[in-house]
């Protein structure tokens, strides 16, 4: 063989890692990592705590999965380029499944983990300088394989979306808008409800961000009476829905009486149309004041409370479409009472009348239709046969008629479509209130991060409920990790008034002004590094980027030659 000829000695996939990694170092993540989490007595190996926990994070996001025992084949695959970018050697034996099992019961003890969370909100905050005015708050719930261990365990059965045939638990979070970062992140037992997990966690924001000024929003589970006076007793705001617990739906009729009788005005809420359109109206609605007593502690807390009703016409439009669907198949129903079919019993007037309440009330529609039965008679000839005369039989069954009431039906729809939304804010005019709720898709957008292809944290096949709970500590970090790469691209290209072009694959004309994490760090995955020798030196050869590989990391402001630092990181002993 000629020795002048190159021999390939190996190809390392490098991708986003060191994009990640360099986010990591933006946070801080690993230093504060090793602050909260010091290293154990007999600690072993060149890397700290905080290294470990940070080689596994670049695993779970780069990758989407939480089995431990992937973790130590995939550091065995990419050591060369997890020294380059640690600066140490990074041995596969750092990530056994049987160490990382032991972290993750170490994250679940105690408040350590809260504190993390508070020392990276700060430097976070600063960092990247980010809004802190408005915090949106919310739960979700995740299955687990697990049994359930005890009545006072974390797996619990409960109601859920998901599964409601397996135990879960329930994830209670508060995230920074517009971005979705999350600040605070609480697991407890899948049977509890949700109403008592807002207070810890606005006090947990409160703990890293400071008291006053801030507006919280969640759902109208966070209206509780007690929740919304310790949030106006720490001169916060806070804006939910209000459900009948707080405004029954006779104290709504009654304020809403004035706008069907025409002496209460309505502010609109207009969407600004496309260029040359006119502007869309979304919602209208008007406000209520209502002076509001409580006791928090000891203190007794006092403040007025803003109650807009509001109208969203989408809404109103798909309730109504849907109260005319159960119109129509209950219609249906009734008229086919009567049928008969085979196999299917013949009904008299009473069982007719029960089967038609039974119908009417299992589509929602009681009230609104009118229906008799009533008895019809039907006289044919019947032709002689076998020394049977020609002769009349009459026949006698029953039939439903049915009939709209027009006048109920039409007052059920004029008190579709209304929200009533309670907030201390009364500086806040009616467009900030409906456009800050809506927003709150947001936090379900990390829901759908946390527990879906982005991080895979459900199905939950780990059997131990402390290393559950400090999984989904960890993960809350790797999640924090990809709202932030996506959030400064977004950034950055709002502020350039800019569109990403070529990173849909198949589509490379496509544009997008908010492209996704997700997507982002995909375009990155065909970046790898040759090792290679000639003349028996070793030569580290990176795979050329692309511009738009390019053009990314201007929009995340990172040096252009982050990806040769690493390649030279390859001929480098850590």
């Amino acid at each position: 063989m000629n020795p002048s000829q190159p021999r390939l000695l190996r190809v390392e996939a490098v991708a986003d890692l060191p994009v990640l990694w360099a986010t990591f170092r933006r946070l801080d993540l690993p230093a504060a990592l090793d602050r909260h989490f010091p290293a154990p007595p007999h600690w072993k190996g060149p890397l700290t705590p905080g290294e470990v926990l940070a080689v596994w994070l670049l695993f779970l996001v780069s990758r989407g999965d939480h089995c431990l025992n992937r973790v130590q084949p995939w550091v065995a695959q990419h050591q060369a380029v997890l020294a380059a970018l640690v600066g140490k050697p990074v041995l596969p034996t750092d990530a056994h499944d049987d160490r990382l099992a032991d972290w993750l019961t170490r994250i679940s003890h105690g408040d350590t983990f809260a504190a993390l969370e508070r020392d990276l909100n700060r430097h976070t905050v600063r960092v990247y300088q980010l809004p802190t005015d408005l915090v949106r708050l919310d739960a979700t719930t995740a299955n687990s394989y697990a049994d359930v261990l005890s009545e006072q365990g974390l797996l619990q059965f409960g109601h859920s979306k998901d599964d409601p045939d397996r135990p879960q638990f329930k994830i209670a979070a508060a995230v920074l808008d517009p971005l979705g970062l999350p600040l605070a992140t609480a697991v407890v037992p899948g049977n509890t409800t949700d109403d008592p997990l807002y207070v810890p966690a606005i006090q947990a924001v409160r703990q890293a961000l400071g008291v006053g000024g801030r507006t919280y929003v969640g759902d109208c589970k966070m209206a509780a009476l007690a929740t919304r006076a310790f949030v106006a007793s720490g001169g916060d705001f806070y804006l939910c829905p209000l459900s009948e617990n707080q405004l029954s739906r006779g104290q709504r009729r009654a304020l809403l009486q004035a706008v069907w009788n025409g002496t209460q005005a309505l502010q609109p809420v207009w969407r600004p149309g496309p260029e040359g359109q006119p502007d869309e109206l979304v919602a209208e609605g008007f406000a209520v004041d209502v002076a509001l007593t409580a006791t928090v502690g000891a203190q007794e807390v006092r403040w007025t409370e803003r109650r807009w009703l509001v109208r969203s016409r989408a809404y109103a439009q798909a309730q109504e479409a849907a109260l005319e669907r159960r119109l129509a198949k209950a219609e249906a129903a009734l008229r086919d009472l009567p049928t008969r079919k085979q196999g299917k019993k013949q009904l008299f007037h009473a069982e007719l009348v029960r089967a038609a309440e039974a119908i009417v009330a299992r589509e929602g529609v009681t009230g609104l239709l009118h229906y008799t039965a009533q008895v019809r008679t039907a006289t044919r000839p019947v032709r002689a046969y076998r020394g049977r005369p020609t002769r009349q039989e009459t026949e006698v069954y029953f039939a439903v008629e049915v009939c709209r009431d027009e006048v109920r039906i039409e007052e059920k729809k004029r008190e579709m479509g209304w929200q009533v939304y309670g907030t201390n804010a009364v500086a806040l005019a009616l467009p900030p209130v409906v456009w800050a709720y809506r927003g709150q898709y947001r936090i379900e957008d990390d829901w759908s991060r946390l527990k879906g292809r982005s991080l895979g944290l459900t199905p939950v096949y780990l059997q131990d409920e402390e290393r559950i709970q400090g999984l989904v500590y960890l993960l809350s970090l790797a999640l924090r990790v990809l709202t932030l790469v996506e959030w400064v691209a977004r950034e950055r290209l709002r502020q350039e008034g800019a569109k990403l072009q070529g990173v849909y694959a198949g589509q490379p004309g496509r544009q997008t002004d908010r492209p996704s994490a997700e997507l982002l760090l995909e375009v990155l995955k065909t970046i790898s590094i040759s090792v290679v020798e000639v003349n028996g030196q070793i030569h580290a050869l990176l795979s050329p980027l692309t511009e738009v590989q390019k053009r990314l990391l201007e929009l995340w402001d990172l040096p252009p030659d982050l990806y040769e630092n690493v390649a030279l990181g390859f001929l480098e002993p850590p």
